[in-house]
């Protein structure tokens, strides 16, 4: 018996299974390593702009205050980032330690090859094309500096 998905016609239903199944992935490859998608995202972020505050992390993550103090208390206490005095007294400048370096070394092998597995499919300009395409829907979809997007639902038929 063939299943039937009700939403296999949207492309947006479609890109989300996908997501959905390389996050499960992902999450299990970065086990060992103690790493969640999260941890990475803001691993990365870190050292891409080295002495950030959390305030900053939080909004570049997209997550609330107490989300991001809890974040950077377990990326502190497992030893991948360091507090430092920020620009004012309420703030710290986030740093990644040695230790933090080599994890986010090796979580970028595991992200290459996890995306090797998960576009193995497809070859070099399929890979190219889909990354292009995908460039283009985020901007499409993401507001610009400032705004948010207002969605209205019109009934269809």
């Amino acid at each position: 018996m063939r299943t039937v998905h009700l939403f296999e016609d949207l492309l947006g239903y479609r890109l989300r299974r996908a997501d959905v199944l390389a996050m499960a992935r992902l999450s299990q490859a970065l086990a060992p390593l103690g790493l969640t998608p999260a941890r990475v995202t803001a691993l990365a972020y870190i050292h891409r702009d080295d002495g950030c505050d959390q305030a900053a992390l939080g909004r570049a993550l997209g997550i609330n205050r107490a989300s991001t103090m809890g974040l950077v208390d377990h990326l502190s206490a497992s030893g991948l980032v360091e507090r430092h005095p920020g620009a004012d007294r309420r703030s710290h400048a986030l740093r990644l330690t040695a230790a933090g370096e080599a994890a986010r070394l090796a979580m970028m092998h595991v992200l290459r090859e996890m995306d090797e597995v998960a576009f193995a499919a497809l070859d070099a300009t399929e890979r190219a094309e889909l990354g292009r395409l995908l460039n283009k829907v985020r901007r499409t979809l993401a507001p610009p500096a400032g705004d948010t997007i207002t969605f209205t639902t019109t009934p269809t038929n």
